[in-house]
């Protein structure tokens, strides 16, 4: 009994930790990692390194875990590694002016190092995440082979063991100075963002959108510049970008007031910084807010609030044409909300912004229809199939509930999930296929591949392709057995590393077949009655192919040679000569019948004058009517007439 009872204390205590861990993963634990090199003179001459991490500072929301290292050649812990309050915000502000460009060198490999050193075992609670900004390359050395074997450590040791601690690299490259391939290759291989900044001027708003990844803030949107705040809403904070000679903002209140920066009032506090305004609203009033300022995508509204708005979080990474499961569901003090009147009025819609143009909203649904598991349960489910363009996306999830209003925002790059290699040499008898995987997003043992080649009349042919089970699918094709232009499809189906099913067909290409269409051999025509009487007996005639018929007179041979059917005139022209022979022959096979008939019934009618004539029945000259038949010579007619009266008494005397 002791045993039993031993061991249902042990898992009690099991799950209250699991628990635990599932309340505190909400919390982050982010450590940024700032270059104060020499060359941050040119490439941020303004210092404003310090003004974005103060927009951080500033919208970290409480009860998370931050920490701040410089580095140049040596590695400083700017602003020690603690929990987000007042007092941590106050120091971390003061510290965040100290920000300038003394070092010499560029040491990556210790800043990572350093920062990451109690990170011994993945999980303890917290979202792990690292943000790098840097404007240079690895240098810690005037020896090149000293910073290329730096470089390999960290993408070798430091990177890898990061990651098996669950750590997340953000990085930032400032300049075209930086090592834009190292940083890229850091954040893939820990699923991390990586962004460019072309300039100091940006590094505001690149620091926001890694703030709302690590954050992970509730906010309420802005239509227009107007933005509603409900009841369950304890603050806001409002972040409103201005631009260089622009006018300071106002606030209007839902009451018709009207507060700039100037004005001392209870309840609003605001700050103005390098290219932006934050203004924090303690206990605000419920109703319709307006910003009077110029509009700015990046402006936001976040709100510290009991209702919260928990969404999937999507990959740093997307395919093209992956199937994304979204999920959204609201708690209450923590709690998850499932009341059926607030249920019923909620309407969750998630789009994407391409290039500043938002998608057509697709709704969740909580009807038990599948993706939905459960109807009616508060959880609302859709799979979002992202076929936008390679590039960044923000994906915006929208929640409406009468009398409330949420939004999340989440940037994510959406990729190709693979690429086709085409080796078509147009001398070469065979043609080679090659589908090369991002295996930083894609599983390499899911694919399956439908492929075929197709003429221009829509004949297929199935492309084999080996290697697929091993992630490197090759095929070839034999070009001797295909005719005429071929056009190559693809279908590539598999999973990403996230566990999603992606569908996706790389472009289109075509090859050209080498061999030729099977030639089609004409049958002799054969000849008129007419022609058989003026040409006597037929004799076998050479076959002559169709092409010959518009090339050669009736005196060359019929024979083709490769010359001659190179030259030959098109198939339409050759059918146009025979249609003529043919309408010649039936014509003069139409005059020889006419004039054959004539000359019959000519001398038929001869006869029967003559007949007339010998019987005696022949009517009298003046009495005999017209013939149509030309009159006879009478002397013929006399001598014929003596001969058969000659012959008749001959008869009589025998």
């Amino acid at each position: 009994m002791s045993l039993l009872k031993s061991f249902i204390n042990i898992c009690f205590l099991i799950l209250l930790l699991f628990a635990c861990n599932l309340q505190a993963a909400d919390k982050s634990d982010t450590r940024v990692l700032i270059d104060i090199s020499g060359s941050m003179k040119q490439n941020d001459p303004q210092n404003l390194r310090g003004a974005a991490l103060r927009l951080m500072v500033a919208l970290m929301p409480k009860g998370n875990r931050v920490g701040v290292w410089t580095f140049g050649q040596y590695t400083n812990e700017l602003i020690p590694l603690g929990e987000v309050n007042a007092s941590w915000k106050k120091r971390a502000s003061v510290y965040s002016h100290k920000i300038s460009s003394p070092g010499q060198l560029t040491n990556i490999e210790e800043v990572l190092q350093k920062a990451s050193a109690d990170w011994s075992a993945a999980g303890q609670g917290f979202d792990r995440n690292i943000i790098l900004l840097t404007d240079g390359m690895v240098d810690i050395s005037r020896n090149s082979s000293v910073n290329e074997a730096s470089r390999q450590r960290i993408l070798e040791k430091v990177v890898p063991a990061i990651k098996a601690a669950g750590g997340t690299i953000h990085t930032i490259a400032l300049s075209d100075h930086a090592d834009e391939k190292l940083m890229r290759e850091v954040a893939d291989a820990t699923d991390g963002w990586f962004e460019k900044a072309d300039s100091a001027d940006q590094l505001q708003r690149v620091f926001l959108r890694l703030f709302e990844k690590v954050g992970k803030p509730d906010s309420v949107p802005l239509q227009g510049n107007s933005f509603r705040i409900d009841r369950s809403i304890s603050e806001a904070t409002l972040l409103i970008f201005s631009g260089e000679g622009g006018e300071p903002p106002k606030l209007k209140t839902p009451d018709g007031k009207t507060y700039s920066a100037d004005d001392d009032v209870d309840d609003i506090s605001w700050h103005r910084d390098q290219g932006y305004d934050l203004i924090t609203l303690k206990k605000p009033v419920t109703g319709e807010w307006t910003i009077e300022a110029e509009m700015d995508p990046d402006n936001r509204v976040l709100v510290v609030t009991d209702l919260k708005m928990i969404t999937t979080d999507m990959p740093n990474r997307v395919a093209i044409g992956e199937s994304i499961p979204v999920e959204v569901y609201f708690t209450e003090n923590d709690q998850a909300v499932s009341r059926q009147d607030f249920i019923e009025v909620l309407n969750v819609t998630v789009s994407q912004i391409v290039d500043g143009v938002a998608s057509e909203a697709k709704p969740l649904a909580d009807d038990g229809i599948s993706p939905d598991e459960k109807p009616a349960d508060g959880r609302f489910v859709t799979m979002f199939s992202d076929s936008a363009k390679a590039g960044s996306v923000e994906m915006v999830i929208h929640a409406d509930g009468k009398t409330f209003v949420r939004e999340r925002r989440q940037l994510t790059e959406v990729v190709n999930p693979a690429r086709l290699e085409v080796n078509d040499d147009l001398a070469s008898t065979q043609a080679g296929f090659e589908i090369l995987l991002d295996e930083e997003v894609v599983q390499r043992d899911s694919l399956s591949i439908d492929a075929w080649v197709e003429d221009m009349s829509g004949q297929r042919m199935d492309i084999e392709f080996a290697g697929v089970a091993e992630g490197k699918p090759i095929a070839t094709l034999d070009k001797n057995t295909l005719v005429g232009r071929q056009l190559v499809v693809i279908n590539v189906k598999g999973k990403t590393l996230s566990g999603n099913e992606f569908f996706y067909q790389p472009e289109q290409v075509s090859i050209e077949g080498f061999a030729k269409e099977p030639a089609i051999e004409s049958q002799p025509e054969a000849e008129t009655p007419a022609q058989q009487i003026d040409n006597g007996p037929a004799e076998p005639a050479p076959e002559v192919k169709p092409e010959s018929l518009a090339t050669k007179s009736p005196a060359e041979p019929a024979a083709t040679t490769p010359e001659v059917e190179e030259q030959a005139e098109p198939e339409e022209e050759t059918n146009w000569v025979m249609m003529g022979l043919i309408i010649g022959g039936a014509n003069l096979l139409l005059a020889l019948l006419g004039g054959g008939v004539w000359w019959f019934m000519r001398k038929r009618s001869q006869e029967d004058d003559l007949e007339m004539l010998v019987s005696g029945d022949a009517p009298d000259i003046d009495e005999a009517p017209e013939s149509s038949a030309p009159p006879q010579d009478e002397a013929e007619v006399s001598a014929a007439t003596e001969e058969d009266v000659t012959e008749q008494d001959n008869k009589d005397k025998n």
